[in-house]
């Protein structure tokens, strides 16, 4: 089966679902469709995009995420189907919150985390020393390591900016928040599928409006945004003076699809790689053994 992020960035756009199939029709007549079962994630970057309650209720029953963007191609909301029960133990596992297991899993992200930052930055040249010291404490200074990262990666770009999280002015911020959102809706609907709780994560706190696990299980895939946005920079670098959103979305939308990591002796999408990822991360949490998780290594993509 072919699984697809599919982008809606045309204006005037008419979806409706019949016979498996979701239909998109254009203001100027064309007509397109896709199985239902091949969508992981709607993102509707346009407006002007209609859609009824059925058509949204198939999408959601196939476990479909739709991402919301605003009129300046910014996420600003999610979809999502209930939760299911497909492994009734790792759910019960979740909610009895282990303690020394959620501080081993998070330990092993955030290492994960970490050694991918590292080798991005050297990928570009970067000198990480400080980082790999800072790395090799324990629990690491996740913060004063952040601080490092961004400061090189920016140098990298060539960009003199910081790093902004929310109500970010800066295109490299946006393109990076943009990304980060993108993933984190592949990651939501593979939490969903396999009957975790979003809401409940493993060292984020739960705060209105947001989905600890969800961030807990992205920090393994940030440096990937990263890197994409700054293939981004050098290869498409009209685009990017530019600061060409629609053109960042869509680069970053063939970057999924591209993009491949090793997992169980096959190379697999980063799309796929992130089921299998959340797999792993529930079998995990019903035997409580985060030993044989598949993580994802930026080294393994080479430059």
């Amino acid at each position: 089966m072919s699984h697809h992020v599919l982008h809606l960035q045309t204006p005037g756009v008419v979806l409706s679902c019949a016979q498996g199939f979701l239909f998109c029709r254009y203001s100027d007549g064309q007509n397109n469709k896709l199985p239902l079962a091949d969508i992981r994630t709607l993102i509707i970057a346009t407006y002007q995009v209609s859609f009824s309650n059925t058509c949204l209720a198939r999408l959601l029953e196939n476990n479909c995420v739709i991402l919301h963007c605003n009129d300046h191609y910014q996420p600003v909301g999610w979809s999502a189907g209930l939760e299911h029960m497909v492994q009734t133990k790792a759910f019960f596992q979740q909610i009895s919150r282990p303690v020394k297991f959620e501080q081993e899993l998070w330990d092993k992200l955030l290492r994960c985390k970490i050694q991918n930052q590292i080798g991005l930055l050297q990928q570009g040249g970067a000198d990480c020393t400080e980082i790999r010291q800072l790395a090799q404490k324990q629990p690491p200074s996740e913060s004063l390591i952040a601080k490092k990262y961004w400061r090189l990666y920016f140098q990298i770009l060539r960009r003199p900016t910081r790093r902004e999280h929310r109500h970010a002015k800066s295109f490299e911020n946006i393109a990076l928040n943009y990304g980060y959102a993108v993933v984190s809706s592949l990651l939501q609907r593979a939490i969903l599928v396999h009957g975790l709780l979003p809401g409940l994560g493993i060292h984020h706190k739960a705060r209105p409006g947001n989905m600890p696990l969800i961030y807990d299980l992205l920090e393994p895939f940030r440096a990937f945004v990263d890197r994409c946005l700054s293939q981004f920079c050098q290869t498409r670098r009209q685009e990017y003076i530019e600061h060409d959103l629609r053109a960042w979305n869509k680069y970053f939308g063939e970057y999924l699809q591209d993009c491949r990591l090793p997992a169980r002796g096959l190379s697999y999408k980063l799309l796929d790689f992130i089921d299998i990822y959340v797999t792993d991360i529930a079998v995990a949490f019903e035997n409580l053994d985060c030993a044989k998780i598949h993580l994802p290594n930026i080294d393994t993509l080479g430059k």
